[in-house]
């Protein structure tokens, strides 16, 4: 079977694709990085590698086209956004020049950089996460964006809703990046491409989850049906963008439900990768 790392190299143009199986030879790599003029580089576990390849414009479009399946029309609201999401869960981060109307972004041109992050599985990456889970506590994982918030989550749905557990999962994946390659999440149900806030209130009303996991809340609308799934009897694992506690107090949707009594354990993810998990009061 072809692994995810694979499938992210078929998205480049053959010389970046060469150059990047050079450089990774015997790394886990986590997320590839092109920049027009600049340079390609790996994000691997010990920090960012120069691969000393620099990107052609021409080669990004390349790029672009290939993730979008030669469509940039049918991904572009996605593109409006900053990501492209492939079938295989790679997510690739965009940017370039944005046209703007009205104070609002109605199209991105001239793609000049992609981040294409890699899903894995990290086994007993969420093994502090598991007893809290199974007892039906709600949790809060945080950290700055890509140390592994993503992985965290995935690894406690494989845990949770594989045949030895097999807890009623329902996890909302609006960027396919939850889901994918989680073929031993058995009793899990996917809520792909949802809207947080439409997927949790559907979630509730709709499968009787055990306990409902969602990446990366966002604004009031996400707060509110954090609420809505809470109120209605489920736990709920969720994660937000924020390097220590005090971060999350200076994010008001994040700390009313926090001062609501809404999440029972905080996990933190450290630079090294460690959790620090600390039960609620």
């Amino acid at each position: 079977m072809e692994t995810v790392w694979k499938r992210a190299l078929r998205y480049l143009p053959p010389r970046l694709a060469e150059a990047a199986e050079r450089h990774a030879a015997g790394r886990t790599v986590s997320e590839i990085r092109l920049r027009a003029g600049g340079l390609l580089t790996l994000t691997t576990e010990t920090g960012n590698l120069s691969t000393g390849i620099l990107c052609l414009p021409g080669e990004i479009d390349e790029t672009v086209s290939n993730l979008c399946g030669g469509s940039l029309y049918a991904e572009a609201g996605n593109i409006r956004e900053g990501i492209i999401t492939t079938d295989c869960g790679i997510r690739a981060g965009v940017c370039g020049r944005a046209v703007a109307e009205n104070g609002r972004i109605i199209a991105v041109r001239d793609i000049t950089s992609v981040n294409l992050r890699i899903p894995r599985r990290v086994q007993g990456a969420a093994d502090a996460l598991v007893p809290h889970a199974q007892a039906g506590k709600s949790i809060l994982v945080y950290s700055p964006p890509g140390r592994g918030k993503t992985t965290v989550l995935r690894e406690l749905c494989v845990r949770l809703a594989s045949r030895d557990c097999g807890m009623r999962i329902a996890v909302i994946d609006t960027r396919c990046e939850l889901s994918a390659s989680l073929t031993e999440a058995v009793t899990a149900d996917f809520y792909r491409g949802y809207p947080r806030a439409s997927g949790m209130e559907a979630a509730v009303r709709s499968m009787s989850p055990e306990l409902l996991i969602c990446d990366e809340l966002a604004g009031e609308a996400d707060a509110a049906a954090v609420r809505t799934v809470r109120a209605s009897g489920v736990a709920a694992a969720v994660s937000v963008h924020a390097a220590s506690e005090a971060d999350l107090g200076r994010n008001p949707p994040v700390k009313q439900l926090l001062d609501d009594g809404l999440f029972d354990v905080l996990c933190g993810i450290g630079p090294d990768r460690r959790l620090e998990v600390r039960t609620l009061a």
